[in-house]
């Protein structure tokens, strides 16, 4: 199972914001565009690693396997968390009053 990717470039605020706040959108987009890309990427080494390991590869062992899978436990668990942050602090500036 894949992680596929997020098109981040769907939602154009450019606009509305001023030049500054545009270009650190954009830094944060690309930032979290590149995480969640490594957390793919993760996650496909790791299946990778286990089907080979399931079709007794000598080039792969079990202890290298463990700590992929875990690697990519931990980045998704990370991931998860972050995005629950994230949607938190969203609400929370959504009830605020102006």
């Amino acid at each position: 199972m894949s992680i596929s990717s997020i098109n981040l470039n769907t939602f154009s605020m450019k606009d509305s914001l001023p030049s500054n706040a545009s270009s650190t959108s954009n830094s944060f987009a690309n930032t979290l565009n590149q995480a969640l890309g490594n957390v793919n990427q993760s996650q496909q080494v790791a299946n990778q690693m286990v089907t080979q390991l399931a079709n007794g590869d000598s080039n792969v062992d079990l202890h290298n396997v463990m700590l992929a899978m875990q690697k990519s436990n931990i980045l998704l668990k990370t991931t998860v968390q972050v995005r629950d942050r994230v949607i938190s602090a969203y609400e929370e500036v959504m009830r605020m009053q102006v």
